[in-house]
């Protein structure tokens, strides 16, 4: 089959080849990686005679973050070693850069370049060059030509902290045995829950080849944020002094109207409430503040003039990088992609600071953290814009129960770290199991 499999690709390679000139000229996005992921220019050195690597690889934003503490951690055990780091995506390439930079001291990569596209000439320019002893998949983006191809040059393959929605676990059982394709060649499995473990076993792997290490997302470091910093962090976002900040990060296409309009709504109870919108794509911002244009609210972006964004209701963030810091100055936060059917994403980020937390019932990629904060009474589930709208209205007039549920929410993120640690154990067979 899989042999099958890398023909197929490959014919559809050459039949897009004269595409691809067009591609490169009016597509700014894949202009930034198309000859990297095609295996040209990839900017990797070769390997050095004597030289051990291990290859890291994150789909995008949201694993680039979250694998930071596991490379952090892998550096530290093998501090010889030289960690190469792929992502598929621009924008998981430039958090990527931002995060752990190689020219940055003490940064734990040594590389920083992008994934292969999953045909067979491709993978093998690139397996060329970094010639991994190891490779580390972080939560998802299972290839089969790639995986073929690590097994066949016996190069073990990790898939750390590895989740299964209930989605793509149907999906993948549809394949029937063709799901070998993706899990076969896999060498470990280190799943978030039981619940994903039970998962990936149905998927036919074999109970010996599953370990249930946690989520490594609970091991990213607090973020340090001094009272000065705060108050800085307030001015940047024209938040003037005492005024109360509702921010919902990382949304998506159809949440923010529902957003805007619990919005008004709470602000006939709390006037001088200002609301912190940061799109899941920053290149969004300028769109959703025009949008707006006629609701009433005065919209700005995080890029535009201190007077600008100290008259602004409503604050967009348009870059990169700021939304985790910005979660410290804020009252209360809803994490997006939950409202809309997006699996969600790491309330985590709030949490760590103490915020209490809402997000909608569409949180199937964090549905374990999901539940702990909720049962816990750090966060609260809202089913659609008019219980988004009670609910922050609620909290903002409660400020002993925002108090209790932050602490929550700080209290479930300090208490189940541990998942870098089991996860290293096995990937260096320093486990005792």
């Amino acid at each position: 089959m899989i042999i099958l499999y890398h023909i197929l690709v490959t014919v559809l390679l050459v039949l897009a080849l004269p595409v691809l000139p067009l591609v490169w000229i009016f597509s700014e996005k894949r202009r930034a990686n198309l000859l990297q992921r095609l295996g040209l220019r990839t900017g990797i050195p070769l390997k050095g005679k004597g030289c051990s690597r291990v290859w890291v690889h994150a789909l995008s934003v949201g694993e680039v973050n979250s694998s930071l503490p596991f490379v952090t951690g892998l550096k530290q055990r093998m501090p010889d070693t030289e960690i190469v780091f792929t992502a598929s995506t621009r924008t998981g390439y430039d958090t990527a850069l931002r995060l752990m930079a190689p020219d940055r001291e003490g940064s734990p990569v040594s590389v920083i370049g992008y994934f292969p596209f999953d045909v067979w000439v491709s993978v093998m320019l690139i397996y060329a060059r970094i010639a991994p002893d190891s490779v580390c998949l972080v939560e998802t983006d299972l290839w089969p030509g790639f995986l073929s191809i690590m097994k066949g040059k016996n190069v073990p393959v990790h898939l750390i902290n590895a989740r299964l929605s209930d989605r793509s676990l149907d999906g993948y059982l549809k394949l029937g045995r063709f799901a070998n394709l993706f899990f076969s060649p896999l060498t470990h499995v280190m799943a978030q829950t039981q619940k994903d473990a039970s998962g990936f076993q149905r998927l036919g792997i074999k109970a010996s080849r599953i370990s249930v290490t946690g989520n490594i997302k609970f091991d990213q470091p607090c973020i340090p944020m001094t009272d000065i910093e705060i108050k800085r962090m307030r001015e940047r976002f024209g938040v003037l002094s005492g005024q109360p900040v509702w921010i919902a990060g990382s949304t998506h296409r159809g949440e923010e109207e529902m957003i805007a309009a619990a919005f008004s709504e709470a602000r006939k109870h709390q006037p001088g409430l200002k609301l912190i919108i940061a799109p899941r794509d920053p290149a969004r911002s300028r769109r959703l503040m025009g949008s707006l244009d006629g609701s009433g609210h005065l919209s700005a972006s995080l890029s535009d003039g201190e007077a600008r964004k100290r008259e602004a209701d409503i604050v967009f963030i348009d870059t990169m990088g700021e939304l985790a810091r910005a979660y410290g100055i804020c009252d209360l936060a809803f994490v997006g992609g939950s409202l809309v059917e997006r699996g969600g994403h790491n309330p985590l980020e709030p949490a760590m600071f103490g915020k209490p937390v809402l997000f909608g019932f569409h949180m199937t990629d964090f549905h374990e953290v999901a539940d702990q904060l909720v049962d816990a009474g750090g966060a609260i589930r809202v089913r659609d814009q008019d219980r988004l709208a009670v609910q922050v209205q609620a909290l903002l007039t409660d400020t002993p129960l925002r108090k209790q549920m932050g602490a929550a929410c700080r209290e479930v993120f300090l208490n189940n770290s541990g998942a870098v640690g089991r996860t290293l154990d096995i990937i260096t067979g320093d486990s005792s199991d």
